[in-house]
Formats: C-alpha cells, sequence, structure tokens
C-alpha cells in the first residue's frame, strides 16, 4: 500500500509542471496576424512589407465569444485617432511619419502566426494615402454561428495606439 501511494505521489509530482505548462499555453492564444502592405510606389522602401497586428481571444463565456486586439501603429504614424466608428466597423486614422509619408499602398490580411490567412473576411486592412494611414477594423459580411453579424464591441487607443474588441454569439 505505501509503495503504490509513493508511485502516484511521484506521478502527481512528475506531471504537474506538464499540466502547468499545458494551462500557460492554453490560456497563451495570442495571434499574431500579418498585413501585407501592397505598393504602388515605384521605390518601394517608402512603405513598410508588413504591418503585425495581435489579437487574443478571450476565455470562454457562455452564450458569446470575444476577442480583444491592438497594432503597433505608432510605428509608422503619429497623431492617431478614430475617424468613424459603427457597430460593424472602426477606423484609425494618423499622419505618416517622415519615413513613410510618401506611401500610397494598401495592406491586408495573408498571415496568421504564420500560416496563410485562409479566412472569409479580410477584416482587417490598411490604405496609405496622401501621408496619412487608415488602419480599418470592419466585420461587415462576418457572421456567427447563429447567424448574427459580428459587431465591434470596443475601440479606443491604448498608449497611442488602436485596440478593439469585438465579439458574437455562439
Amino acid at each position: 500500500m505505501i509503495s503504490f501511494r509513493l508511485l502516484i505521489i511521484s506521478a502527481s509530482i512528475a506531471l504537474l509542471p506538464l499540466l502547468s505548462n499545458l494551462s500557460a499555453s492554453a490560456q497563451n492564444n495570442l495571434q499574431k496576424i500579418e498585413l501585407k502592405v501592397y505598393s504602388t510606389n515605384e521605390q518601394k522602401q517608402t512603405c513598410p512589407d508588413t504591418v503585425i497586428v495581435t489579437e487574443k481571444p478571450r476565455p470562454y463565456q457562455e452564450g458569446s465569444f470575444t476577442t480583444d486586439g491592438s497594432v503597433n501603429l505608432n510605428t509608422y504614424a503619429s497623431n492617431i485617432s478614430v475617424l468613424t466608428s459603427n457597430n460593424f466597423s472602426v477606423t484609425w486614422v494618423g499622419k505618416l511619419k517622415p519615413r513613410y509619408a510618401k506611401c500610397v499602398g494598401s495592406a491586408g490580411m495573408t498571415k496568421v502566426d504564420g500560416q496563410d490567412y485562409s479566412g472569409n473576411i479580410n477584416y482587417l486592412r490598411m490604405h496609405f494615402v496622401k501621408g496619412k494611414v487608415y488602419f480599418i477594423l470592419d466585420l461587415a459580411g462576418g457572421f456567427d454561428p447563429n447567424d448574427y453579424p459580428l459587431v465591434v464591441l470596443n475601440n479606443s487607443l491604448k498608449n497611442g495606439n488602436p485596440a478593439w474588441t469585438w465579439g458574437g454569439s455562439d
């Protein structure tokens, strides 16, 4: 009986770090979304090649799902603000920094966590036009499992950068 208890205790001690790592891994489900910039400039160096967005689904809550996101737009622009918003879309605008001021182009989702993006809607987009950058979260056309539209729950600036929350019902 003592050796069986010792075996169980030893196995529990050995498995505890593994279970802790699995739990931490499940909670750290931060997604890196790559937006590829397509430039109309002959000198492509006036535009960034890619812009990285991060999104993180919140833990499951009965009846709905929620995802928080942000982008470090301060790398490319200053004076960032919300230009327009409604239940389904938000557009932030900023003045391009001198290095990118001549960039003319657009960007869309191409990869999520290093894998090619194959989603139905390109809900994160950017425009680089006339010395300004427009970052757009547009959920139009997206829907949840109950055929309700995806909605923007919050939009803001966090440390001067666009931040948002979107979600739907399950």
